[in-house]
């Protein structure tokens, strides 16, 4: 994100940063969840290139605190100046170990440990660094499959951010991966890290809705889902994602905080989907199920 930009940050309880987050979609093009440790709170933080109008931002988060039974949070809506964000932020980035996997962006460029397989990707606007419980979960919940041979092709990598887990499934296994997301930003960048990876052979970036695009559907039945977005969405998504694997395929799920488990696997367990491990990370949970 280079330039000025409007930001609209607030702290919400954790249990309802996803009905807030939906809250923000008309006043803002990007939008952060930041779960603070040992809080109960979230931080939310959303990026725009126009001033938002406070007084809607205002009501609307009234109306969702007031569904969710839960205090109207203080909001900070301020004006950020020209400056280049993306590279201030990539100077902090330090390299993550998550199973065999080492993320690192352009500006850490030592040779990994021997062994483990390279992802470069550079932070930016769309969501997958590596730094975050939910996308480490996901790599190390990858980290078995791998191991227990368990995965085969195509695999989908749904609402891929930065197509990190694509990119990490397709250089670890070497085989088509489909990926996607609805953010025509995030889809992107996702391709050109898919070039910067070197694995344009095996892995192709589209836009889509879910698995409304009929480049997913064509592609399908596949070996592998993951879908690290948000608790809603995954409970939204479970029928179409049920019907895009075949009986037995591993479906990694993640975006959701531990005390959102039960909701998220009842949604699939009604599609005929079990849970075989969760893995946690502070206050997130990555889910296999099958």
């Amino acid at each position: 994100m280079t330039g000025s930009a409007w930001k609209i940050e607030f702290f919400v309880p954790t249990i309802s940063q996803d009905a807030f987050s939906d809250a923000l979609e008309p006043f803002s093009g990007v939008v952060n969840l930041f779960a603070v440790e040992g809080t109960g709170e979230s931080r939310i933080t959303a990026f725009g290139a126009d001033a938002p109008d406070e007084v809607a931002l205002n009501t609307a988060l009234a109306n969702v605190a007031s569904i969710e039974g839960v205090s109207t949070p203080a909001v900070h809506v301020v004006w950020l100046p020209d400056i280049d964000w993306v590279a201030e932020n990539q100077a902090r980035f330090e390299p993550v170990r998550a199973g065999r996997f080492h993320i690192h962006d352009s500006y850490h460029l030592d040779p990994p440990q021997a062994g483990t397989v390279p992802v470069l990707v550079d932070a930016a606007t769309a969501f997958g660094t590596g730094h975050h419980g939910t996308t480490r979960g996901c790599l190390e919940a990858l980290e078995r499959l791998v191991r227990a041979g368990d995965v085969s092709a195509p695999i989908l990598d749904l609402g891929c951010g930065t197509g990190i887990l694509g990119i990490a499934a397709a250089k670890s296994l070497r085989l088509p991966v489909i990926a996607s997301d609805i953010d025509p930003i995030a889809v992107t960048m996702a391709r050109a890290n898919v070039r910067l990876n070197g694995v344009s052979d095996y892995m192709r970036v589209f836009e889509s809705r879910g698995l409304e695009a009929g480049e997913l559907r064509r592609h399908a039945p596949f070996g592998l889902i993951f879908a690290n977005i948000l608790a809603r969405p995954l409970q939204r998504l479970a029928p179409a994602i049920a019907a895009s694997c075949e009986p037995g395929v591993p479906v990694i799920l993640s975006g959701l905080l531990r005390e959102q488990e039960q909701q998220v696997m009842s949604a699939y367990r009604v599609q005929g989907l079990s849970l075989v491990a969760r893995i946690h990370h502070d206050e997130w949970s990555t889910l296999i199920m099958r």
